[in-house]
């Protein structure tokens, strides 16, 4: 499995249904570009309370010992970095925690459910894999990973591919000083050889370029990576010399091309499926559907609700609004993914037909 296949990761998370005692779900808003760490921790501190509160009033309340110890040594860990997350969601169960970082800020919420609340992480892994940032000028380069929304440097100091390979140098003797024998197309072919044979080949992530257009275009053509990304960059100004410096800036507005591009597949998706008479907004269709294994995609709109038909047995209960029924719309989506199906989470105003839920069949 590539390392940004991202449905298998949602997918994993089913396991967590089969865990001991109910799943206690807490979404953290971050605020990374503030570093306000102070606020975080005490709008933290304030969720776990609650949701201890809530616990010990539906369960055993030394039930929750076990749940304490695990969240207690997650938030041990949960300091500033490098990344572009916005939030993170925590997964408890009685013997297991699982978290991922946001890209979008949540409402700080916790609840309390025997089904696994999947929607919000499926809004953040569907459209966005992680990928490697290629900042390139003609005598330099800077390469950083972006994994799970964290930045890193996979070199602390950056490897020069004619210092680091001797097979690799014998028509260029000094690329850097600008002398009668540099040929930047050459050395353009050195750094994506370079880059391939160490971290494409090895991490298999999508390589997106960040470069000034005229370098951006040379560099295309002296690249034979399959791992370059051809529809998405980002231009930097021939000036800027530093242009790692603003990594985090240059990672976000690549995640959203990602997430632009993934969006506007599925709208285009659902649109000649329905011309083929395989799309539909029903719910009663979608239910019927789901049960038959004829959802290929299922699609929701962002923060829908539909009441369960559990009669109450599941209990969802938030900060924000008290104690209610789980999401049907959670429960179909959990139904499609074990039977490996596709789920999507798109704002309302990109849903088809403006509907909370719309599905792509099979069939």
């Amino acid at each position: 499995m590539a390392k940004h296949d991202q449905k298998d990761k949602i997918k994993n998370l089913l396991d967590l249904e089969a865990q001991a005692g109910p799943i206690v779900t807490i979404t953290i808003p971050l605020n990374p570009k503030e570093d306000n760490t102070r606020l975080d921790q005490i709008q933290t501190d304030s969720l776990v309370k609650s949701a201890k509160a809530a616990f010990q009033k539906l369960y055993k309340p030394e039930l929750w010992k076990a749940y304490e110890f695990q969240i207690s040594n997650y938030l041990k860990t949960l300091k500033p970095n490098a990344t572009i997350a916005e939030g993170v969601i925590l997964y408890v169960t009685n013997d297991a925690l699982v978290s991922y970082n946001l890209n979008y800020t949540p409402q700080p919420e916790f609840s309390i459910s025997d089904k696994l609340p999947v929607l919000p992480v499926v809004k953040q892994l569907e459209f966005a894999p992680n990928f490697d940032m290629l900042f390139l000028q003609r005598d330099s380069y800077k390469l950083y990973s972006v994994n799970d929304l964290n930045i890193t440097d996979p070199d602390n100091v950056p490897a020069d591919p004619f210092d680091s390979d001797k097979t690799e140098t014998n028509t260029i003797k000094d690329p850097k000083q600008n002398g009668p024998e540099w040929d930047t197309h050459e050395y353009f072919e050195q750094v994506d050889k370079y880059v391939q044979k160490r971290y494409s080949d090895v991490d298999h992530n999508p390589l997106v370029l960040v470069a000034n257009a005229e370098d951006a275009g040379m560099f295309k053509k002296a690249s034979h990576n399959p791992y370059l990304v051809t529809d998405k960059s980002v231009a930097i100004d021939t000036a800027v010399k530093n242009a790692g410096e603003n990594y985090k800036e240059v990672a976000q507005k690549i995640h959203d091309q990602f997430v632009a591009a993934g969006k506007q597949a599925i709208k285009a998706q659902y649109s000649d499926m329905l011309g083929a008479k395989k799309a539909t907004t029903g719910l009663d269709d979608i239910e019927q559907s789901v049960l038959e294994d004829r959802v290929a995609n299922l699609i929701v709109a962002d923060h829908a609700y539909v009441e369960s038909k559990d009669n109450g047995e599941t209990v969802d209960v938030t900060t924000s609004k008290g104690a209610r029924s789980a999401n049907e719309l959670n429960t179909l989506a959990l139904t499609v993914l074990g039977l490996d199906g596709d789920v999507t989470v798109l704002p309302v105003e990109d849903m088809p037909e403006g509907a909370p839920i719309a599905a792509i069949l099979r069939w």
